[in-house]
């Protein structure tokens, strides 16, 4: 309970956190300080009450004795008629007793008048602390003389009831003070504090999403001012680090197409070629190497991930290709030489796929090893497109691994069509991938053309195919057919 508490105030906009805290705790201020001065207040205006009552008491006293003389009868009027005068809405529960020469006088004008009343206003009078006269049912004043005692009290609830009503109109007060204070506050803190964060967060998330030409910007205070010159010179700085890392991406794309082979002029053998890194520069690597006696050996292979060190692999193994084919037409042995190789220079866990296909256009025959790589497709003539299923391990794995190839007669038309997975796992919009069947159909479809317009078909379909999706491997495709 208390984590999905804190969670869910982690969740909260910093506005409405200040809100709630300032808020809080200034009411909580002034719910404290309302209920101290409420109780403070109450027992000073009912000691101010009996302190009232005893100089009422010590005037009573004065006239008693003046009374005294004309007997019993003209104390118990005047008793009777200083308290018939009281205003019984003003003074509600007024009511006067005396000790008297040893006899006991009560105001019955009122119908207060009883022993217990008496008996009351005694224990009061006789009370050490002049608190205790107010905490009963009665406020009691006494005043004592060698005459005697003369009580006067007054009902407690009546003195607490006018009491409260005034307190209860100033609490109103203070609380309607204390709500506009604290709407004050937080329009206060909501411009000083919340509103810049909140620009600061929406400037955050634009660099975020590649925007660097957004500035932060407030005029809050000292601390906020240097939090945005600290997130501009952030901004400043990524962008001047992302133009440099554009040049060198640029660069890179350069080395990554100069890189590229030629794939026209050659005898016996029209060649074609798509090649679509995912970035700047990509994982796939594709080549056509002359050998001797006039054949050409075909490469594709696909390095595990995209980016620069993909591109780095790739080149690696151009190199170690190339270095293989000079010591051996196989495409078995160049494998098994460029595994290898691989396996020493390369990290582990960058695994790569290659296939190697060996065509001698002069006696018709196809010599081919595959490295984990996609299954080349071959089509004689007019006939429906086969897998070249022989496979072996991918590259990177066991360095003492050693390939096998398959050699297959040709036909007097034959063309190959070798692809990476950025072909065969493209994907449209709603997930759906471009698989090997749209390959064999468009094979199958497009034929009685040259090897250019067999791959701008290929790159024409995959394009209608994605829909606008961008492609997220890269996209490889080699096209070789015997003319």
């Amino acid at each position: 309970m208390m984590d999905t508490f804190k969670h869910r105030w982690h969740q909260l906009p910093i506005s409405w956190q200040l809100l709630v805290l300032v808020n809080a705790i200034l009411f909580a201020f002034v719910a404290l300080f309302l209920v101290v001065d409420y109780r403070v207040r109450m027992g000073q205006h009912l000691n101010e009450k009996q302190i009232a009552l005893t100089e009422e008491a010590k005037t009573m006293y004065e006239s008693l004795l003046v009374a005294e003389p004309h007997g019993d009868a003209a104390i118990q009027n005047l008793v009777d008629n200083v308290c018939a005068r009281m205003n019984t809405d003003d003074s509600p529960g007024h009511h006067i007793a005396a000790d008297w020469r040893g006899l006991p006088y009560q105001a019955v004008s009122h119908g207060h008048d009883s022993d217990t009343m008496l008996l009351t206003m005694r224990s009061a009078a006789y009370s050490t602390v002049i608190s205790s006269s107010v905490t009963g049912s009665l406020v009691v004043g006494a005043f004592t003389g060698p005459a005697g005692t003369v009580y006067i009290s007054e009902k407690r609830s009546a003195v607490v009831a006018a009491t409260r009503r005034s307190l209860l109109i100033q609490m109103f007060a203070v609380l309607l003070l204390a709500g506009i204070t604290a709407f004050v506050v937080s329009a206060v803190l909501r411009q000083l504090i919340a509103k810049p964060i909140q620009g600061f967060v929406s400037t955050l998330r634009s660099v975020a999403a590649g925007d660097l030409s957004v500035i932060a910007r407030t005029r809050s205070c000292r601390e906020l001012s240097y939090l945005a010159d600290q997130i501009n010179a952030m901004t400043e700085a990524l962008d001047h680090a992302q133009r440099d890392h554009r040049v060198h991406m640029e660069k890179a794309r350069q080395i990554q197409q100069n890189l590229r082979p030629t794939v026209n002029g050659f005898v016996g053998i029209d060649v074609a070629e798509l090649f679509e890194p995912a970035d700047d520069v990509g994982g796939d690597y594709y080549d056509v190497i002359p050998l001797s006696d006039g054949q050409y050996l075909l490469c594709v292979a696909d390095v595990s991930g995209h980016g620069v060190p993909a591109a780095m692999a790739a080149t690696l193994l151009k190199a170690f290709v190339s270095e293989a084919a000079k010591q051996s037409s196989s495409p078995a042995q160049i494998l098994t030489d460029v595994n290898e190789r691989y396996c020493e220079y390369v990290m582990m866990g960058h695994f790569a796929t290659m296939t190697l296909l060996v065509v001698d256009p002069e006696n018709k025959r196809l010599t081919y090893a595959n490295a984990g790589h996609e299954l080349p497709f071959l089509q004689m003539g007019s006939e429906t497109p086969v897998r070249l299923n022989v496979g072996d391990m991918i590259l990177g794995v066991e360095d003492d691994t050693h390939y096998s190839e398959e050699i297959i007669q040709l036909g007097d038309t034959a063309r190959l069509v070798i692809v990476s997975d950025g072909v065969t796992e493209a994907f449209d919009p709603s997930e759906e991938q471009y698989g090997t069947e749209r390959i064999e159909r468009l094979m199958n479809a497009v034929k009685n053309c040259n090897a250019r317009d067999l791959v701008e078909a290929f790159e024409s379909s995959i394009e209608v195919f994605r829909k606008g999706r961008k492609a997220f491997d890269d996209t490889t495709l080699l096209v070789a057919q015997l003319t």
